[in-house]
């Protein structure tokens, strides 16, 4: 991997859009869920993109267009970016299941069986829950993936062997729970899409994450990793404990482009 700081003029002059993730990379974790046991309760609280983001953003969109791209909800990504929404800001929920471009919502086709399965796990770890065990919190709202908030457990990742033993499904821990969908699609395939929506090459849209379902992002676009320790990229930013990778690498790209502009 690469200093972000060694890519070249030529690959960032190349550059057409750029994707963000947002839990660790443009806003902190620590997302608190509770759920009751029987489901009739949820509370959800979240963090905020900070002012200093959402002004650099709004300033990068004369240069790039720009995708955020999330385990999270649609609905939440959409309230998330309220401030800075509009024909060139993009929106991928759900680890690449559902896009939103340009007021137009796409999503894959899955069979009822698919749709089954997950119910039949929620209803196990449900069960956990009702018997009384504290590490599970509940359920994120989410219609093509199932995301459960936890501590890190084996139980949750056995149910899922358990009830798929044809190996459809991938069950990534997010540092906050688990989240369980169908292995054929990810970020990296929602990033395929928008370079088709978009007509250019997924390399000339640069792509950063944090995590293990943002691995396949990362290597189909110009991938920049924020925690080169946990995922691997072409490149990665270094920051520093209380710093955002992501509001970092906006700003090492703004820095750019305004000196392209001065240099003109």
């Amino acid at each position: 991997m690469k200093n972000i700081k060694e890519i070249t003029q030529k690959e960032l002059d190349a550059l057409k859009a750029i994707t963000f993730d947002i839990d660790g990379v443009i806003i902190s974790t620590g997302t608190e869920l509770r759920e009751s046991a029987d489901g009739t309760e949820l509370f959800m609280k979240s963090k905020q993109l900070s002012r200093q983001f959402i002004e650099n953003v709004k300033e990068l969109k004369q240069y790039l267009k720009v995708n955020f791209s999330s385990g999270r909800n649609i609905l939440y990504l959409k309230s998330l970016v309220n401030e800075i929404f509009d024909k060139d800001i993009f929106l991928q929920a759900e680890n690449g299941n559902i896009s939103l471009f340009e007021g137009v919502i796409t999503h894959p086709s899955y069979p009822a069986d698919y749709f089954h399965k997950l119910q039949g796990i929620r209803e196990r770890v449900k069960a956990m829950m009702a018997q009384g065990d504290k590490r599970v919190r509940g359920f994120e709202p989410k219609l093509f993936i199932l995301t459960t908030h936890s501590e890190q457990i084996e139980e949750i990742p056995n149910i899922v062997k358990e009830a798929d033993p044809e190996g459809e499904l991938y069950c990534l821990w997010t540092n906050e729970g688990y989240d369980i969908g169908n292995k054929l699609m990810n970020k990296g395939k929602g990033i395929e899409k928008l370079a088709q929506y978009l007509t250019v090459s997924p390399k000339e849209i640069m792509t950063t994450g944090n995590n293990y379902n943002d691995e396949q992002m990362l290597k189909a676009g110009t991938g920049v990793t924020v925690e080169p320790g946990r995922v691997e990229a072409e490149y990665f930013i270094e920051h520093a404990p209380n710093e955002l990778g992501g509001e970092l690498l906006a700003q090492f790209l703004l820095e750019y482009y305004r000196g392209k502009l001065s240099r003109a």
